[in-house]
């Protein structure tokens, strides 16, 4: 290989199906003439997804998306599966090892090799509004333990996995996709808490770390993602990993804020990553990125950083593309409803409801009611109208994502349709998201017609 062709296997680009031929024109030529080594799909539907697979498969180029809860989280026509936060409510790991194998189907099928998945950051901060979700919950242990079941379910279907975002991003209050994240912790504080589902994934064989773009001045004057004590000195000689390690997209805000163009190229390098991921969904950011800036990246790497470093990098990354796939994981169409069914959780005794309800609610919830009506004679309120509605011996407020409400009367009960941080209960049943499987799983809990295995992932 030239030197311009081992620079190029250190990038990830992205092809978001959706901004049209005239982009994955200009992909296509980025990646055959420069040499590219990865990409990572994002945003789109499964047929143009695999159109673009089908383009692509003969340049041995390593395949990703960032699909923590399915592919579905990029492609719309595919349904999700539950988010880590409803996962860390459930507590048999061979589910989540299923989940896992589930992953990697739906990867495998659509043609993408490495999932940016499990997110393992131990979410502490209750105001951290980009993990929040992402994370299995705010024990360390316990998200250690769901993340390895969901690892080797997916190293099981044979994809690559990426423990995320190094050294932790759940103890913080800003995003880093809009500016740096500050972290005033040492070691000795990290390694008690954000460090514990890392060093678990890494002794039991995770591929990929991706380095998240966070400031720990305790550790390093310069971000995570660009810093040798951090990428080499923790993570490599520290904590002993071997596989790839990536960066978290170089255009995100927490970066383009703080430094040039050609520091956020060089810097991760020199630092100790393998691979430097760049990714959106912007048309605009798009094409720059793929016209200008990776261009112009390449360049940079091949006057600034020496080559042996470059080698280095390209013979780890090279043997990923050379690795065999066992056979492709079973489907299980049930999986999914036996998540939600296994996460529902209740909190508080379990409530008496009888033959005629009131149902009060911000807005129509056919899903629910139709669940609920199984059982009982159904009455909808409006929040409005909670004084009218508990005149009902049997009062059930349905809350989803913004309807918080904190003069509920004593004898309600609660059913959650979004995070247990807006709890504000005592007697409550959470079935986390706001799908039709939490809904029948909540009114299956409600009526005594299935036990409620889940715990809360959270302290509230």
């Amino acid at each position: 290989m030239s030197l311009e062709q081992k620079v190029g296997q250190l990038f990830v680009v992205p092809i978001c199906p959706t901004h049209g031929q005239e982009h994955l024109d200009q992909v296509y030529n980025l990646l055959k003439e420069k040499h590219i080594g990865g990409v990572v799909l994002m945003e789109g539907v499964s047929e143009q997804q695999l159109k673009i697979i089908q383009h692509i498969e003969d340049q041995q180029l390593l395949t990703f998306q960032d699909a923590e809860w399915g592919v579905g989280m990029r492609l719309k026509d595919v349904p999700t599966l539950p988010k880590n936060l409803t996962l860390g409510a459930i507590q048999d790991m061979d589910l989540l090892r299923a989940f896992g194998r589930e992953l990697a189907r739906q990867c495998r099928i659509f043609g993408i090799q490495g999932d940016f998945a499990p997110v393992v950051d131990v979410n502490s901060n209750p105001k951290n509004r980009v993990i929040h979700r992402r994370s299995f919950g705010e024990d360390p242990h316990e998200v250690a333990r769901r993340a390895l079941a969901v690892m080797e379910g997916m190293q099981e279907g044979g994809i690559l996995t990426c423990a995320k975002h190094f050294p932790g991003h759940g103890d913080t209050a800003v995003d880093s996709h809009d500016d740096l994240p500050v972290i005033n912790k040492g070691l000795e504080e990290l390694e008690a808490v954000e460090l514990i589902p890392f060093r678990t994934l890494i002794d039991h064989g995770v591929d990929i770390v991706m380095v998240g773009h966070l400031y720990l001045p305790a550790l390093s004057d310069l971000p995570s993602s660009m810093s040798p004590e951090i990428i080499t000195g923790l993570l490599r000689q520290k904590l002993g990993f071997q596989g790839l390690i990536i960066t978290d997209a170089l255009n995100m805000q927490a970066l383009a804020k703080n430094f040039s163009m050609e520091e956020i190229v060089l810097r991760p390098l020199l630092g100790g990553a393998d691979l430097l991921l760049t990714a959106t969904s912007h048309p605009e950011m798009s094409a720059f990125l793929i016209q200008k800036a990776i261009p112009q990246a390449i360049q940079w790497i091949i006057a600034n950083v020496p080559e042996e470093i470059i080698d280095e990098r390209v013979e780890r990354i090279l043997k990923f593309k050379q690795r065999a796939l066992p056979p492709l994981p079973i489907e299980n169409p049930e999986l999914r409803r036996t998540l939600y069914r296994n996460a529902v959780t209740l909190v508080g005794p379990q409530p008496k409801i009888g033959p005629t309800i009131a149902l009060v609610q911000s807005r129509p919830d056919p899903d629910f009611e139709a669940s609920l009506g199984r059982y009982a004679g159904v009455k909808v309120f409006k929040f409005e109208e909670i004084e009218l509605a508990a005149a009902y011996p049997h009062l059930i407020i349905n809350i989803r994502k913004g309807d918080y409400h904190s003069n509920l009367p004593p004898h309600a009960v609660v059913a959650l349709f979004d995070t247990p941080y807006a709890l504000q209960h005592q007697v409550a049943v959470v079935g986390y998201e706001d799908v039709p499987e939490a809904k029948e799983a909540v009114a299956d809990v409600l009526f005594g017609h299935l036990t409620p295995l889940g715990k809360l992932p959270i302290r509230l």
